[in-house]
């Protein structure tokens, strides 16, 4: 005991009090934890779907100005693969103006194409609108325009809103805009391109379940490898793997995030809905698809 002013003896904490008021802590921080994190995915969901309004407000100014929405990507010819030739040069690449982006548009070279050295540092900008905060993959862009229905190799023919060399209108969506996807949420872009490229890196299918694992895919802990390793694009890294027969360049692949569940989608009526990964897949077709015919019910998604 330690004396007081008083002369009496001031009691302190015994070991064993110590060790309760420490226990009582631990445990209202591991209760507390949960629900901090929770808070944090919800704050990053909401800065996911003001990016997504941010892009289907630049993608509705475009098709206001042009009379059609941008081309999900241009060549000469198609089928458009992952492979670094070509064009190839997006929709996101031509939305900057309409996202306050003018001049870094302006330093694009479209004549040259996504992979000329000459657009590298301007492809490679990294730009906050087109990354999810809950991605936990680096990337230049966590978002992708739907381009078709099912799985099949980017070209003119696809049933989606942008693909290749499109000019499709907002009167084109036939099924209803409010029942046809424009982009949803990507994950592990970072090995195939920028948010500036027409590629797989920017264009997916509802061919696939949300959050699927698609054999396009490389496996997370492969993924966060190259990805560390090569945060921004590299045209030389994704050769070898194609080569090498890790990405097939001709699969584009689905829609995930790491959100839980779910994903994320814009749809053409400006809206953004978080749909489930447990989605009817014959729904989620018909939601990429823009002119198919079905008359989708909300209530099934």
């Amino acid at each position: 005991m330690i004396p007081n002013t008083n002369g009496r003896p001031a009691r302190g904490f015994t070991l064993v009090e110590l060790m309760v008021v420490v226990g009582v802590i631990s445990v209202l921080i591991a209760l507390l934890l949960p629900a901090l994190q929770s808070s944090r995915e919800v704050a990053r969901r909401i800065q996911c779907v003001n990016n997504l309004l941010q892009l289907g407000t630049a993608l509705a100014n475009y098709e206001s100005s042009n009379k059609v929405f941008p081309p999900g990507t241009v060549d000469e010819e198609g089928p458009v693969t992952s492979e670094p030739v070509g064009l190839r040069l997006g929709w996101g690449a031509r939305v900057l103006p309409f996202l306050e982006r003018g001049p870094l548009y302006n330093q694009i070279n479209f004549s040259l194409g996504a992979f000329d050295e000459g657009n590298g540092t301007a492809i490679n900008a990294p730009i906050q609108s087109f990354v999810c905060p809950s991605d936990g993959h680096p990337s230049l862009t966590s978002y992708a325009a739907c381009h078709n229905d099912v799985e099949a190799p980017i070209d003119a023919d696809n049933h989606g809103v942008f693909f290749l060399n499109s000019r499709v209108s907002r009167d084109d969506l036939t099924d209803g805009p409010a029942t046809t996807i424009l982009i949803g949420e990507i994950t592990r872009s970072s090995y195939l391109g920028s948010w500036a490229m027409g590629t797989a890196a920017t264009l997916r299918n509802t061919g696939w379940d949300i959050n699927a694992e698609n054999p396009f895919d490389l496996k997370p802990p492969v993924a966060a490898a190259y990805a560390t390793r090569y945060p921004s694009f590299n045209p030389t890294v994704l050769e070898t793997m194609i080569d090498d027969g890790v990405i097939p360049p001709e699969l584009v692949g689905g829609f995930m995030s790491d959100h839980s569940k779910g994903a994320n989608f814009l749809f053409g009526d400006g809206s953004v809905r978080y749909l489930k990964s447990k989605i009817e897949p014959s729904v989620f077709r018909s939601l990429g698809n823009r002119a198919d015919g079905n008359l989708v019910d909300a209530d099934s998604y």
